[in-house]
C-alpha cells in the first residue's frame, strides 16, 4: 500500500503505512479561537502515538486516543509519567530516550501475542507480551534532539531569514525554555493585566488552565526524533529546530523524506545557534542526507 500522511497543524500528523495508523504528536483539540482539523472525539484508529516531548501544544490527546483505540504511546520518560498518571494502560506505554529501535506491529498481532497465539519476543517473567520481531511491518528508531529557543525579544512574527547571534548569558540553554514555560507562558493569566487580555489569550489561559482534560507538562522530558521505516522508504520526524550534529549526522539510514520543524532560534549542540534558522535548516538537511522531499512544520499560526 502506499503510505499517505496527514497534518492537523503544529507538528501533529496522522501516518497511515502498511496497515497502521500513527499519530505523530496529537494536538487535535487546540484552545478555542485556534484553526482544528481533527476533532479528539472522531478519532477511533490508532496504533501507535509518537510523541517529540511533554509540552502542551505536542502531548494533550494522547491519553484519550490511546484508551480509546489501544494504541502504544512512544515517548520520553516525562509525557509517559503524565500518560500513566492520566489512567493509560502500563502495556500501552513505552519510555523512551533515544537510541532504541523498535519493532512495529498490527493491532491483530498485538491481540494475537496477548493471548498466545503467535511467536513472542523473549521478555523478563511478568513484562508485557510482544510479538517477535521478525512479525514487524514497519519499525521506528527513536534518536535524542533538542527543543528550540524563543528569540529573546519574543517577535511576534517569526521571520525564518531574521540573524540571531550571541546570548544573555554563556548559560542560555534548555532550562532557560522549562523556566520560561512553567514561571512565564503558562501563567500569562496571572502575569498580564485583566484589562489587557485579548480573546486569543484569554483562550489560551483557559486551555492550558484546564489540566483536568489537557495532559501535559512544562517540562518537555527531553526531545526526541523518529526514524520510521516502512514499505522500504524511511521517514523522519523532527518536530523542533533543533539538534546534536553528532546524531543528525550519523543517521542512519538517512531519511528518504523528513518533516523539520523550522519556527523559533535554532538550539545546536545545547547552545543557541548564530544565523537564521534558514541557514540552519539548509545544515540539518545536508547533515541527514539532503531527502528528497522536506516538510516544513511549526510555522502555522499558534
Amino acid at each position: 500500500m502506499t503510505a499517505t500522511l496527514e497534518w492537523f497543524g503544529a507538528t501533529t500528523y496522522r501516518l497511515r503505512t502498511n496497515g497502521l495508523t500513527i499519530f505523530l504528536d496529537s494536538w487535535l483539540d487546540k484552545p478555542a479561537r485556534m484553526p482544528r482539523y481533527l476533532e479528539l472525539k472522531d478519532v477511533h484508529e490508532a496504533d501507535y502515538i509518537f510523541i517529540s516531548h511533554a509540552h502542551f501544544d505536542h502531548l494533550p490527546g494522547s491519553d484519550v486516543i490511546a484508551k480509546r483505540t489501544g494504541a502504544m504511546i512512544v515517548a520520553n520518560g516525562e509525557a509517559i509519567s503524565v500518560m500513566r498518571e492520566a489512567g493509560v494502560p502500563e502495556s500501552q506505554l513505552l519510555p523512551v530516550g533515544g537510541g532504541e529501535r523498535i519493532p512495529l506491529f498490527t493491532k491483530d498481532v498485538r491481540d494475537k501475542a496477548t493471548k498466545g497465539l503467535v511467536e513472542l519476543e523473549l521478555r523478563p517473567p511478568g513484562a508485557p507480551k510482544s510479538p517477535h520481531p521478525s512479525l514487524a511491518v514497519a519499525a521506528v528508531h527513536v534518536w535524542p534532539s533538542l527543543h528550540t529557543f524563543m528569540p529573546e525579544d519574543h517577535p511576534e512574527l517569526m521571520d525564518t531569514g531574521v540573524r540571531y547571534f550571541g546570548a544573555s548569558t554563556d548559560f542560555f540553554c534548555t532550562l532557560n525554555i522549562t523556566f520560561g514555560m512553567k514561571h512565564g507562558l503558562l501563567r500569562l493569566g496571572d502575569l498580564i493585566p485583566r484589562e489587557k487580555i485579548d480573546e486569543d489569550t484569554q483562550a489560551f489561559v483557559d486551555y492550558v488552565n484546564d489540566t483536568e482534560t489537557n495532559k501535559f507538562s512544562h517540562y518537555d522530558g527531553g526531545q526526541l526524533i523518529f526514524n520510521i521505516l516502512t514499505e522500504g522508504k524511511v521517514f523522519l520526524w523532527s518536530a523542533h529546530l533543533g539538534g546534536y550534529e553528532g546524531v543528525l549526522r550519523d543517521l542512519q539510514p538517512q531519511p528518504d523524506v523528513a518533516i523539520i520543524a523550522v519556527a523559533g532560534r535554532a538550539n545546536l549542540n545545547g547552545r543557541p545557534f548564530d544565523g537564521s534558522a534558514a541557514e540552519f535548516v539548509v545544515k540539518k538537511a545536508k547533515w541527514i542526507g539532503e531527502p528528497k522531499k522536506i516538510i516544513w512544520c511549526l510555522h502555522d499560526k499558534r
